[in-house]
């Protein structure tokens, strides 16, 4: 008795469990763009940067991220940290949309960055989007990748 049961309440945690295997392949993103910097901001531990340019499926886009550096044992180096962030969309037909809370990880090699994050964008899009950032040209190409 007791053993079937335990099987009737396994099988039915079986099947309220809906999982989902997602995967995304990285060497097609959905979409792709270029970014002029436009202003650098820098504090203590941190750096700003605010962009704005032009994305396949979203238009026009300006954003900041704010660039919170890692602290790294026996190290002064400036190497990784945590990006959080927004932006504003002006979609080809005029719409508006926002990602609000962009959040994710950089590395930093001298002039270069590299950034992941995702975004959660107002008209229901979650997209995981990665920056190539040349500090020096003040430019970042961006691509993205769907998560829907």
């Amino acid at each position: 008795m007791f053993t079937s049961c335990r099987t009737e309440v396994l099988d039915s945690l079986k099947l309220s469990l809906d999982l989902k295997v997602m995967s995304v392949n990285l060497s097609n993103p959905d979409g792709k763009g270029v970014f002029t910097i436009t202003a650098i901001g820098q504090k203590e531990d941190t750096v700003t940067l605010s962009m704005e340019g032009k994305v396949e499926g979203y238009g026009f886009i300006t954003l900041t991220h704010k660039y919170e550096y890692m602290s790294q044992p026996n190290s002064k180096e400036r190497s990784l940290g945590t990006v959080t962030g927004a932006a504003e969309a002006i979609l080809e037909d005029g719409g508006l949309v926002y990602g609000p809370r962009q959040m994710g990880t950089f590395t930093r090699d001298s002039d270069k960055m590299e950034v992941y994050f995702t975004d959660h964008v107002s008209n229901g899009d979650h997209n995981f989007v990665r920056f190539e950032i040349d500090l020096i040209r003040k430019q970042s190409d961006v691509s993205f990748w769907s998560l829907k």
